[in-house]
């Protein structure tokens, strides 16, 4: 029984808790005594040093009152390390602007006094106020904060505030580790929608040219329906420079477990007579398709080779020239989703091809998945992946190597890049969230590279061992695909409806160029300030604003267009949160906002008649 008091606000407070986070609820339910704080009015007191949280509070919220009123009054999200008595961030969410509070606090006992205190259920019901206590924090948790779009589109407003002095004194550590982890996600965040919307122009192309193949091939969720629960463990073959040392163990045991290999996984595995099940492609470079630039003869029967649609158009080619099995799914990304395909995808939500076959590991519900070859970094000698490697061992190693992270085993650190953090970013929060939703176990069994948080450490040869213990028939059974009239059907009208986007396309770029040349008129590059009509720029503002607003309905909403949707709705943000102190600063700030949206409509419509073309082009050469 509690010995704490149960008041009716810390009881609101609870149940909002419980419906947004259960583990913080039960844990706060069941304190049975306070230890470590304790609160006297406003005096906050630490127990075991006697010390005050806020040596003055009266002054501590009047001083942090004004500094946040002058500063921050319009910023939609901010972040707090420490709750405190709570009434700072009571007093901040008076301000609807602030569309979320996120606060991280490390003491269960100020959670619990706070929570006594003041009434948040409202705002924590409405997520405007979300609670983290640091000791159950996880990967998942993070990537699934980023993916709230007013979060997500407030990143060139990042802050990171500390509750007051006590918090720095005695959690500098732990405020450290989550705002490196918080900037990672930011640059995850930017990273994960590319930087070239040409290079998705390309991806576009590409899953036009392989459209009509995917059509005739294996259907995605008849496969998933197929393989649903058949085997209980996979085992994911990367390239990495510990592979080699595995290759033996997976030769023996390969008929007691789902083989899933990368694509540049697979020519080693041939050399060493061990048969993949399912061999995955995801990038869309003509150097990845010469994996498949080989013939193994009879060791590929039996093998299904699993391609995304954005793959170049030689990957189908080597594959068809030597009779192989394979079937196309679509990458969850805004073009490949807009063409309704729905059961011919989707698969490669991370950015790697171990992401990818993971992924379906998942979705096969697989219940234990094993890594090896998954270093995410550079061995001891500076190669970055195992001596058969189709392109040398060294092949990455001249790449920049100033980066490090924690490495397997949690001891020390090894050397990585930018690129490969991204990948294990994204395996981690699918870790997560495997084991969270599906209760997935997943090993890391490299021995080597890099640690990757949520996957349990154990030597390959002893998974093996103790999971692998009863053979799996094999080789599976390939998946059903569609008769020819009705793929031709579904072509015919994947182009019907292209072509009409695409017109309907051109007409909002119409709508564009006469916006943007009454801007041009309006404000012309030899401006004078004083002799500007203000009250046309601020219609001209409404206009485009609005346009913004129906964009994603007038146009194909693609990745291309994304990439610079996504830094717009970034910027947008960052200006509106701007404090201006007088008239003449309010004006400027105008100035700034039309001549960003005016370069901002110039390169989007520059895209949007690029893409148009693409789509065009390729869809002319279907023969239906």
């Amino acid at each position: 029984m509690p010995h704490v008091l149960l008041n009716k606000t810390f009881t609101q407070n609870l149940n909002a808790i419980f419906r947004v986070d259960q583990p913080l609820s039960v844990m706060l339910r069941q304190i049975s005594k306070l230890v470590k704080f304790k609160n006297e009015g406003k005096k906050l007191i630490f127990l075991p040093e006697n010390e005050l949280v806020y040596e003055d509070f009266e002054a501590h919220f009047k001083e942090k009152k004004e500094y946040f009123d002058q500063n921050f009054a319009k910023y939609p999200v901010m972040f707090f390390y420490g709750l405190g008595n709570g009434i700072l961030l009571k007093y901040l969410l008076k301000n609807k602007k602030h569309k979320r509070i996120i606060v991280f606090e490390s003491e269960l006992e100020l959670f619990y006094l706070a929570l006594q205190e003041l009434d948040f259920s409202k705002d924590i019901e409405q997520e405007r106020l979300i609670l983290f206590y640091t000791p159950n924090l996880n990967p998942a948790q993070f990537q699934t904060l980023f993916a709230y779009p007013d979060i997500e589109t407030s990143l060139k407003t990042y802050n990171f505030h500390i509750q007051c002095e006590f918090y720095e004194k005695h959690y500098k550590n732990e405020i450290e580790k989550i705002h490196q982890e918080l900037i990672e996600q930011i640059k995850f965040s930017f990273l994960k929608r590319g930087n070239d919307p040409l290079d998705s122009i390309i991806g576009i192309k590409n899953i036009l040219i392989n459209l009509p193949k995917m059509l005739r091939h294996g259907i995605f969720k008849a496969f998933l329906k197929q393989r649903f629960k058949q085997v209980k463990n996979a085992i994911i073959v990367s390239t990495g420079p510990s592979l080699s040392k595995q290759l033996p163990l997976l030769k023996e045991y390969a008929n007691k477990a789902s083989i899933m290999c990368a694509d540049s996984a697979y020519p080693i595995l041939a050399k060493n007579g061990i048969k993949p099940d399912f061999v995955f492609m995801l990038e869309r470079t003509d150097f990845t398709a010469e994996f498949f630039n080989n013939d193994f003869k009879e060791f590929d029967d039996g093998i299904l080779f699993i391609l995304t649609s954005v793959v170049d158009k030689n990957a189908t080619k080597y594959l068809e020239k030597n009779n192989r099995n394979y079937m196309i799914v679509s990458r969850p990304l805004l073009f490949a989703v807009s063409l309704g395909l729905d059961e011919f995808g989707y698969l490669g939500v991370g950015h790697s091809v171990a992401n990818m076959a993971y992924e379906l590991a998942a979705a096969l519900r697989h219940e234990n998945i094993i890594f090896i070859g998954q270093d995410l970094a550079y061995a001891d000698d500076g190669s970055s992946h195992p001596k058969d490697y189709q392109h040398g061992a060294e092949f990455e190693s001249d790449q920049r190597r100033d980066l490090y992270t924690l490495a397997y085993g949690q001891k020390g650190q090894v050397r990585t890049q930018i690129t490969w953090n991204l990948f294990r970013h994204a395996l981690e929060s699918d870790i997560a969230l495997s084991k969270l939703k599906l209760g997935i176990n997943t090993y890391n069994a490299t021995e080597g590279g890099a640690h990757i948080k949520g996957s349990i450490e154990r030597p390959f040869k002893e998974l093996c061992e103790t999971l692998l213990k009863e053979n799996v028939q094999k080789p599976f059974a390939m998946p059903p695909r569609y008769d020819e009239n009705k793929a031709k059907a579904l072509l015919k009208q994947s182009k019907e409806d292209l072509q009409a986007k695409v017109k309907k396309a051109d007409d909002f770029l119409e709508e564009i160029k006469k916006e943007l040349e009454l801007l041009q008129s309006l404000l012309p590059r030899d401006y004078v300030f004083e002799k500007l009509d203000f009250e046309a720029l601020k219609k001209s503002k409404e206009r485009l604003l609005k346009l913004i607003q129906v964009l994603k309905q007038k146009v194909i909403f693609t990745e291309t267009l994304h990439a610079v949707y996504f830094h717009n709705e970034c910027e947008l943000v960052r200006l509106e949160s701007v404090m201006s102190k007088n008239e003449h600063e309010e004006k400027e700030l105008l100035i700034l906002f039309l001549e960003t949206q005016g370069r901002f409509f110039i390169e989007l419509g520059e895209y949007i008649y690029t893409q148009n073309n693409a789509i065009l082009e390729c869809i002319k050469e279907y023969t239906i």
